[in-house]
């Protein structure tokens, strides 16, 4: 089986559909598939082979990790999720903003999915951000519908976070996640230049000046290996325990991978708290892009980032996975089939 994966991913290089691909998978705890193939364009090269400590680009899938982290904070804080965000952010008011909770933020409900990328590494680029969103008026009322809030809802969970610690988004996220799990390559800053960081999509010209405008946001910032990307998603299907220390409480979990929006399909996608699910409905639309549309347990759970990046783990059969291609599948057609070609592949692997 493992040598159909590797042939699935191969044709796909071959093909043209992607330059180079690198992934991790897990079952019971333990890894049964690690492997790269092709090329990546480096910050000053355009073709470097992909190896095992190859840090990638997250985009979105960095949500389920800053959701992680927000549950942390949450449950030591102890504050009910339907709390308006004004009281936590007092300048997020008006427009109809005042109706936006905390829970509305990280199931992309909030009414607000639209804003201008901008720089938010710093602490001046933080605020300049969070003044822009605390103008925004909502499109919808809140709570009314789902649609993806790229930008919007999980840096806004992310500030509360952030304010209630005392602590800048990096290093709480270093304090209660990254350094706990021992993921010494996970960040949502810039990576040292000297770091070995495939660049997605590829930019068209050498040396790379910026990472997108994406380095420090919590929606969309992260970046680190295929190895510490799947730390987190472990984290999840062990119950929120990491080598016997407990991280997560068994409530906050329950939470965070319980459908929010129950019996609303029609109008609600099926998130739980920061990452999709895939719920007892039928499959189709989002899970498709995020690499489940073949699969049926209902826990299925992960994320997708645009379209490079998929984490993707099914809690009651003990797998999880980590794909990412170095550059967008070409062309876009492609991005479904091949997500979802890895993840059925990888999910009937056997238990090393």
């Amino acid at each position: 089986m493992s040598d159909e994966i590797s042939s699935f991913v191969e044709e796909a290089v071959k093909a043209g559909t992607i330059p180079g691909a690198a992934l991790i998978a897990s079952h019971n705890g333990k890894t049964v598939y690690e492997k790269t193939w092709g090329t990546c364009c480096t910050r000053t090269e355009r073709a470097t082979p992909v190896t095992k400590n190859t840090r990638h680009l997250f985009f979105s899938y960095s949500k389920l990790i800053t959701a992680t982290v927000f549950a942390l904070v949450w449950e030591r804080e102890g504050f009910a999720l339907d709390r308006p965000v004004r009281e936590f952010l007092p300048s997020f008011t008006g427009g109809g903003k005042d109706a936006i909770t905390v829970r509305h933020t990280l199931t992309h409900s909030a009414g607000i999915p639209n804003a201008d990328l901008t720089e938010v590494e710093s602490a001046a680029g933080w605020d300049a951000f969070l003044a822009q969103l605390s103008k925004k008026e909502v499109e919808w009322k809140p709570g009314s519908k789902t649609a993806y809030h790229a930008l919007t809802g999980h840096f806004l969970a992310a500030a509360i976070a952030s304010k209630l610690a005392g602590k800048p988004w990096e290093r709480l996220c270093q304090e209660l996640l990254f350094q706990p799990l021992g993921a010494k390559t996970l960040t949502f800053t810039t990576p040292d230049p000297r770091e070995f960081l495939a660049m997605t999509p590829q930019p068209k010209e050498l040396p790379a000046k910026s990472l997108g405008g994406f380095a420090g946001h919590p929606a969309g910032g992260c970046s680190g290996t295929m190895q510490d990307a799947l730390k987190v998603l472990q984290l999840h299907m062990d119950d929120g325990i990491w080598r016997k220390k407990r991280l997560l409480k068994p409530e906050t979990l329950a939470e965070l991978h319980r459908v929010q929006y129950p019996g609303q399909s029609a109008t609600h996608e099926p998130w739980g708290l920061g990452f999709l699910l895939r719920g007892t409905g039928p499959a189709g639309g989002g899970h498709g892009w995020f690499g489940f549309q073949n699969q049926s347990e209902p826990r299925i759970f992960g994320h997708a980032g645009i379209d490079t990046v998929i984490g993707v783990a099914d809690p009651v059969h003990r797998r999880a996975l980590f794909f990412a291609t170095t550059d967008s599948p070409k062309p876009q057609e492609r991005v479904a089939p091949l997500r979802n070609g890895i993840t059925d592949r990888v999910f009937r692997l056997e238990s090393a």
